[in-house]
């Protein structure tokens, strides 16, 4: 099984146009970006910048520096879009990393990262990524959009299970990134029991601390050799002509959809509500009508949220509409 981990290390180095010795496996996108958080050596004034649109899990890592006097610094929203012309201003001599995820949970935003991630090494500014939300559904190209740290789950838009993920962190600064969980598989004679010499891997792997969720990384293998196999460019195609379908049908249904549609923005994911209508309990409830009939939403930020990927049909979305105008004849 140690051969096949290595063959998935290389899977997912390919898949992000990376290294493989730049790939480590973690649990999930908080164990990734908590790697960063606590392993870099922060100083008070530091400073650190999110957006308004974070998912929790990046944002309670950089929270927790504040006992170190860090600085947390956020992008703002207009609407359902990031206001990007706010980070020049917001970037100063002081700033250590820009931390985004590459397409927002609340809103469906989706990050120009190339544009973020030249603007930080221009700035000398680490650019890290949250990528669950884009990853499998959107091309993402560490090289291409100067990404210098990476973490999504396998979950998602990958179609592999929750417990395994990635970790991305570009080779010149691994002794930037101390190693904050130390274990028997974070040094170079990991397998030589009997020698004890505490010297780090030179790789990403000094972040595996011990034993490898090996069911979970066969798995995270199988659901890239499916993305690499049907293409991403195939997959991210196919995706916005699905939802270019869904916000269509919505619009038909008299639904307001509330994502950006600039397509520099777009993402698989599609925001509703209805139009001028602030109570949540009716968008709670056509959500709850959807599940019952099987059609799995979700409500981010107050909105319904659809997130259809390469398999769903055309055909399925006769059904949606057909139960959302069930749904506002009786209500």
């Amino acid at each position: 099984w140690v051969k096949r981990f290595e063959k998935v290390r290389k899977l997912a180095a390919n898949l992000i146009g990376a290294l493989p010795n730049e790939i480590a496996f973690v649990k999930n996108t908080s164990h990734g970006l908590s790697l960063l958080a606590q392993g870099m050596d922060f100083a008070p004034g530091d400073e650190i910048i999110i957006s308004e649109l974070e998912f929790p899990a990046n944002v309670y890592p950089w929270m927790a520096l504040k006992d170190k006097g860090v600085i947390l610094k956020k992008i703002p929203a207009k609407n359902a879009e990031l206001v990007l012309s706010e980070i020049p201003n917001l970037i100063n001599e002081r700033t250590r990393v820009v931390s985004l995820s590459s397409a927002t949970f609340s809103t469906g935003f989706r990050v120009p990262l190339a544009e973020v991630g030249k603007l930080c090494r221009e700035r000398g500014v680490i650019f890290c990524v949250d990528a669950i939300q884009s990853l499998g559904a959107f091309e993402i190209n560490v090289i291409r959009d100067h990404v210098d740290v990476l973490s999504a789950d396998a979950h998602k838009w990958m179609l592999g299970p929750e417990g395994i993920g990635i970790f991305y962190l570009r080779k010149n600064l691994l002794n930037k990134v101390k190693p904050v969980l130390l274990g028997w598989n974070t040094v170079e004679h990991s397998l030589d029991f009997d020698h004890i010499e505490f010297s780090l891997k030179n790789t990403a792997g000094r972040y595996e601390e011990g034993s490898m969720n090996g069911i979970g990384i066969y798995a995270l293998g199988a659901a890239i050799e499916l993305i690499l196999e049907i293409g991403q460019a195939r997959i991210s195609e196919r995706i916005l002509r699905l939802t270019d379908h869904l916000i269509a049908g919505l619009k038909e249904q008299g639904l307001r959809i509330v994502n950006s549609l600039d397509p520099r923005f777009r993402s698989g994911m599609v925001f509703t509500n209805f139009e001028g209508d602030s109570d949540t309990q009716r968008i709670n409830e056509l959500n709850n009508h959807l599940y019952s009939k099987g059609i799995y939403t979700s409500i981010r930020g107050g909105h319904l949220r659809f997130s259809p990927h390469f398999y769903n049909t055309e055909d399925e979305f006769k059904q949606v509409f057909k139960e959302i105008a069930d749904f506002l004849k009786n209500h």
